[in-house]
This record gives C-alpha cells, structure tokens and sequence, in this order.
C-alpha cells in the first residue's frame, strides 16, 4: 500500500486542547484589539444571542473546532493510510468556506469586521494545523 504516513491519535488528546487554548489566546487580542480599533462593531448584532459580539464566543469558537479537528483528524487516521494529506485538504477548504460565513451570517456586517472575523478563522485553522503537524505525525 505504498507509503503509509499515519499519525500518533493519542497525542491529539492534548494537541487538539493546546491548539485551541493558542487559539483562543490569539483571538481574544484580536478581539480587543478590533474592539478598541473600531473594526468589531457593538451595534452589529449576532444572530442568535442577539448582542453584540462579546470575547466568550470568540473563546468557544476558537477551543470547539480545535476539539472537532481532533476527532476528525483521529477518525481519518484509523480509517485512511495518509490522514495527514486528506485532513490538511479538508481543512483548507472549510476554512475557505468559512470566510463567507461573517458575510452571510451577520445580517449588516461592515467589510473591515468581517474580514477581522476572518482573520481569526485563519489564526484556528492556522493553531490546529501547526500543532497537528508538530505533535502527532509521526517520522517516517
């Protein structure tokens, strides 16, 4: 079956936590620094919480897709030969897909805050893969 390159699945036990808690930790000063900045305004209103965006769900959305790649990451590598190469190929187009999501989810959403909310989806994204990559492949 030509060159397997599986992963160690124990190590997203803690990998996929410490992507999220990087995340998070990121995110939450790009929060404030768009809050202060004007880029994240507080008379858009979130759908759903109706209020405006606040530093909490900016936490939980950092900490609950890193969670949720982890899974996806442990069921690729008992299911595939490469889960590294399909997982990175999967993750790149949600985070692609994502970026419309502040545009198409916030009703009145200004250009420079959603691309600020996009940013952070780059910094998620950006967390899981490096943490992925540096602390559950294994060497082949």
């Amino acid at each position: 079956m030509g060159n397997v390159e599986k992963i160690v699945a124990k190590k997203l036990l803690w990998a996929a936590p410490l992507a999220g808690a990087i995340a998070a930790v990121i995110n939450t000063v790009l929060f404030f620094i768009g809050t202060s900045s004007g880029l994240i305004d507080s008379s858009i209103l979130i759908p759903g919480a109706n209020a405006p965006l606040t530093v909490v769900p900016v936490i939980a959305s950092s900490i609950i897709p890193s969670i949720v790649a982890g899974l996806v990451l442990a069921g690729l590598n008992y299911f595939l030969s490469k889960p590294w190469r399909v997982f990175t190929i999967v993750a790149g187009v949600l985070l692609v897909l994502t970026f419309a999501n502040p545009f198409m989810g916030i009703p009145g959403i200004p250009l420079g805050m959603g691309i600020w909310l996009n940013v952070m989806h780059v910094v998620v994204a950006g967390s899981v893969l490096y943490c992925f990559n540096r602390f559950t492949r294994t060497a082949n």
